[in-house]
Formats: C-alpha cells, sequence, structure tokens
C-alpha cells in the first residue's frame, strides 16, 4: 500500500512544464538524498479533465509568507522521506493552514508572459533562473515513460522543500500526488478520498517559508470526516463563488 508521506529536501534544479513534454502535466523539482541521487518531486501544472470554463487549469494558490504551527515542526525534521511522525495535511479540517476560497484557475503559461501562471509562480518561490541555459536531463514520470526536459539552477543553493504527497511506483524515487487529496467525485479518483492526507509543497527560504497549494475543479466541498464529498457538495468552482 503507498501510504501518505513527505520529503525534505534542498532544491538542486527544476524543470516548468512545456507543452510538448509528454505524460502528465507536472512541474518537476530535483532535490537531493542522502546518497546523493536526487529524488523528484512534481506539482501539477494542469489538470487532465476539462473544467467547467473549457480549460484544464489547476486552482492554485502560492502563500508567500506562509505563518503557520506547522513550519516549527517541519525545521525539526530530518532530511530524507518520512512515513511517520510528521505534520499531515488536510485543507478542509485544518483552517488554518489555508483559505480554501483563495484558490483561483491559473493556467501552466501565459502568452503574455505576465508571470502569473504556474510555472513562473514556482520558479520565483524556488529561485529558479530560467534566463541561464538549462542542462537538458533525462526524466521518468514514474511510469517508465523516459524523456529529456530542460532543467535549471536555483539563485539560491539553501532553498528546502516539503513535499506532501505519495510515492511513485514501483521505483519510490520521486513524490506526486501533492495536491487536494479529498473531495473526488464517484469515479476514477474516488478511491484516493482521505482526510489528513492532502498533497502540498511548502519551502523554506531566506528566513521564511512559502506554501504551494493545488485542487482541481472536479473536486467538490465540503467533505465529510474520510475526505468523501457530503450530500449536498459542489465543484471547488461554485464552492469558492459561494
Amino acid at each position: 500500500m503507498n501510504r501518505y508521506c513527505m520529503f525534505k529536501g534542498v532544491v538542486v534544479n527544476a524543470a516548468p512544464f512545456k507543452p510538448e513534454y509528454p505524460g502528465s502535466p507536472h512541474y518537476v523539482v530535483n532535490v537531493k538524498r542522502d546518497d546523493g541521487n536526487v529524488f523528484k518531486i512534481v506539482i501539477n501544472s494542469a489538470s487532465d479533465t476539462v473544467g467547467e470554463d473549457g480549460n484544464n487549469n489547476v486552482y492554485f494558490y502560492a502563500d508567500l509568507n506562509f505563518v503557520d504551527p506547522v513550519t516549527d515542526k517541519l525545521g525539526k525534521l530530518e532530511a530524507g522521506l518520512h512515513t511517520e511522525d510528521f505534520p499531515r495535511l488536510d485543507y478542509w479540517q485544518d483552517r488554518s493552514l489555508l483559505d480554501i476560497r483563495r484558490m483561483r484557475p491559473i493556467p501552466f503559461q501565459d502568452e503574455e508572459g505576465n508571470r502569473v501562471d504556474v510555472n513562473d509562480t514556482i520558479d520565483d518561490v524556488l529561485t529558479i533562473d530560467t534566463d541561464k541555459p538549462p542542462q537538458s536531463l533525462p526524466y521518468d514520470n514514474g511510469s517508465g515513460q523516459i524523456h529529456n526536459r530542460d532543467f535549471f539552477s536555483p539563485t539560491d543553493n539553501n532553498v528546502t522543500v516539503y513535499g506532501f504527497g505519495f510515492l511513485f511506483q514501483p521505483k519510490e524515487d520521486g513524490l506526486h500526488e501533492t495536491h487536494m487529496n479529498q473531495g473526488n467525485p464517484r469515479g476514477r479518483h474516488f478511491r484516493e478520498n482521505g482526510a489528513f492526507q492532502d498533497g502540498a509543497v511548502i519551502v523554506e527560504r531566506g528566513g521564511g517559508f512559502a506554501a504551494l497549494f493545488t485542487a482541481f475543479q472536479t473536486q467538490c466541498l465540503p467533505t465529510d470526516a474520510r475526505g468523501v464529498p457530503v450530500r449536498d457538495a459542489v465543484p471547488l468552482p461554485d464552492f469558492i463563488r459561494g
């Protein structure tokens, strides 16, 4: 059974998502492992399902000045993979974590270069400099579909990432589902519902924290104690509109 877990590591490089890349639309962050190899933490840049507005934008919120009791606990953890004794996140039940109504549908890339898209926001948080030449490196998206992606280095070599989600299978060399993991209606993602197993990426840099939260238009709120939508739950866009 693939258990909910957390990985703590320092950023090595990152690959913003480009539409020509095969496989799932993920922004990829490589972080250091104790053995010298890299561990992948991926963030959804787009959804695999078109929403009510006709696009596949994720719902995204970047808290650039994240202040929460959870950060004290994170700072005390050793680097590496944690499968127990780490803070578990819940977007719905832990109201101090974030205000879900602040989430907005954001594209992975905007045509005007306004730096309001998912890729640019994550770049800024991780101090990734895409103006410098990238390294073309092989990337395995967890399904054995290996291809090359452009990886860029951070300007700050001391950015620590805390990724929350589930391990790539079978290699267990990366973390995905770093998004809300509850509120899925009946269908192929319904079995993924659960309480206190939401994914996120929390970043420590420059003496402070930032947090990246992701959800999908098809997910519904409110949820019950199991993370399952209640009878009168509505899709996330409707919930945010109130």
